[in-house]
């Protein structure tokens, strides 16, 4: 059975002992980003003094594997106002069916999107608007039938959910063949909360580029967010 293991470094803008703090506040977490439809992160206890964990992976991307894990150590930079994070991914492998640089990219695009998400104290995939869910979904589904950048589908007005796929918009075409975006608005006690995951299908899979996976993020954030003002 062979073993794959792929390590680097990234660096967060968040300092380190916060940052990991935010990202072992809870031991479950699910990838909204990437073309897959099922990843899901288990976090096992941290190494407080180190600022280490160990992170299990799970979901269809990994059915060709024993086991998939992640290890992380955030280490304060110079200032101590921002960290950098050392990482191992290690894949036990039971097939040829190799899906190693998909998970990685996933994982590290979830991450630096907490770590921005963290710092800057918004979400990079949901909104809360003081607005009912009916109101906003008619709004949103206006708003986008009206743009010419995406095409609209799979409009469910009972579920209040819709999708969009860019088409038009060539800074974030660069390096995928798709980007589609699936959004929610759901009702809350007070007003509602848009909600949406991202699907992406890039050019080459050879290619490994996680800062277009975080301009992609902000962008259709922004993208959102504008129709808020339509």
């Amino acid at each position: 059975m062979a073993t794959y293991k792929s390590s680097g470094k990234l660096d967060l803008e968040s300092p380190a002992v916060e940052f990991i703090e935010h990202l072992t506040r809870k031991k479950n977490h699910v990838s909204f980003f990437f073309a897959a439809v099922d990843l899901r992160f288990e976090v096992e206890p941290k190494d407080s003094e180190t600022r280490a964990v160990t992170i299990s992976i799970h979901g269809n991307l990994t059915e060709s594997y024993k086991t998939a894990k992640a290890t992380f150590t955030v280490a304060p930079v110079d200032d101590l106002t921002a960290s950098c994070l050392a990482y191992t991914f290690e894949f036990e492998k039971i097939s040829q069916n190799i899906e190693d640089k998909k998970i990685v990219e996933s994982l590290l695009t979830y991450i630096s999107l907490s770590d921005v998400s963290y710092k800057r104290k918004f979400k990079h995939n949901s909104i809360d608007t003081g607005y009912p869910a009916e109101k906003y979904f008619k709004d949103f589904v206006n708003a986008f039938e009206n743009d010419d950048e995406v095409d609209l589908g799979g409009v469910d007005w009972q579920k209040r959910t819709f999708t969009v796929s860019f088409i038009s918009a060539p800074s974030m075409m660069e390096n995928f063949e798709t980007i589609k975006v699936t959004i929610t608005i759901i009702q809350k006690k007070e007003g509602s909360r848009v909600k949406w995951s991202i699907e992406v299908e890039k050019i080459d899979d050879d290619t490994q580029e996680p800062d277009s996976f975080l301009f992609i993020a902000c962008s259709i954030r922004e993208t959102i967010q504008s129709k808020f003002r339509n």
